[in-house]
């Protein structure tokens, strides 16, 4: 049952957005892409995060605490990538 980065990223995009085809623009993706990927990390994680049925797109209460992890879990992975992102040349 793992959760990929591409999931977390997306349902951050849709969060910050709160829509589906914004957040498809932001991450060069096509809005049923986005739509599926976040409608299977909510069936992984047996929750809802979006309320679909609102506009702007909403999230549950228990998606905003995931939102909240979604981001610092990126964070993270950021801080542990950064020191390779650009490599001194010796």
């Amino acid at each position: 049952m793992l959760v990929t980065l591409r999931q977390l990223q997306y349902v951050i995009a849709v969060a910050e957005s709160g829509s589906f085809s914004k957040a498809a623009e932001q991450c060069f993706a096509e809005q049923s892409t986005i739509s599926h990927q976040v409608k299977t990390m909510e069936d992984k994680l047996g929750t809802l995060i979006f309320n679909r049925n609102s506009i702007p797109v909403k999230t549950t209460p228990e998606g905003e605490k995931i939102v909240e992890q979604a981001k610092q879990i990126i964070e993270q992975v950021e801080e542990l990538i950064k020191p390779f992102k650009n490599p001194v040349k010796k």
